[in-house]
């Protein structure tokens, strides 16, 4: 893409002061207005992804930040070239918003379409016991709870391949939706979580607390209005591993109270 930022963007709008969020739980920033722009290009982005700064109340959509407002195409004019001749075309269907997230085998995945949820339904690929949200939602549900997905699950899918009995975890995770506040060394983190089971939990957040091997503490708390999460509670434990994308970790309860391991065995029996 041409650098046309000079063009387009006010220089205030133009310097990495911009965050992009990418599926209701990660963002990416600071960017530049003509990053945004180039992402958009490149099908990285779409005009539909929320965008913030710092002087902005809160999240909005990219197309309607009044930032953006000369990158975002315009509508097509209504006359047509005279030399052309459209008596055959029709214009294509507008595509569905991506908006659905997926999790199973212990990871995250999306965001998608309900058409593409819908052909991995019919190909196999997952089943009605898959969890799955969209923004909107309150928290993680079956796909076979979820009316959108019902008429395709019906139809009748190919089996789900079982796992292997060492595959499989001593303690099973299952998705969940809660906030973390976590300290090392007198340095507070905050995050979001992505699961949990009795052995501990996946964690998302922009800065990693630090290496393989850390010790820390975190509280856990479901968010305001969530109908099915978990009650509070709080553990220490250690870093087990870094998430691929480099945007979170596992990490392995070492301590955690009667009261943790209650409520982990309440949302978990809820869930299963």
């Amino acid at each position: 893409m041409e650098n046309t930022g000079k063009l387009l963007f006010a220089p205030g709008d133009d310097q990495p002061v911009w965050y992009v969020a990418i599926d209701g739980q990660k963002w990416v920033g600071p960017l530049s207005a003509s990053e945004i722009v180039g992402r958009i290009h490149e099908g990285a982005l779409t005009w539909a992804h929320f965008g913030w700064r710092k002087e902005q109340s809160g999240w909005m959509r990219l197309c309607d930040i009044p930032a953006f407002k000369a990158a975002v195409p315009s509508s097509p004019g209504m006359k047509t070239p005279p030399a052309a001749d459209t008596s055959r075309l029709a214009p294509p269907p507008a595509p569905k918003s991506v908006q659905w997230f997926l999790y199973y085998s212990d990871s995250q995945f999306g965001p998608f379409s309900e058409d593409e949820v819908a052909r991995f339904v019919r190909i196999g690929k997952i089943h009605g016991d898959v969890h799955a949200w969209s923004e909107g939602m309150s928290g993680w549900q079956k796909l076979k709870s979820i009316s959108e997905f019902a008429d395709v699950l019906a139809e009748g899918q190919k089996p789900a391949k079982a796992e292997k009995p060492a595959e499989r975890r001593k303690a099973p995770r299952f998705p969940l939706l809660a906030r973390s506040i976590m300290a090392v060394g007198g340095k507070v983190f905050s995050g979001m979580c992505r699961d949990v089971s009795v052995g501990g939990m996946q964690l998302l957040t922009s800065e990693i607390p630090g290496p393989v091997g850390t010790r820390i503490k975190l509280n856990i708390s479901a968010p305001a209005g969530a109908e099915e999460s978990i009650e509070s509670f709080v553990a220490e434990g250690v870093i087990v591993r870094e998430l691929e994308d480099g945007k979170g970790f596992s990490f392995r309860f070492e301590k955690l109270p009667a009261e943790g391991r209650k409520a982990i065995e309440a949302y978990v029996t809820q869930q299963a």
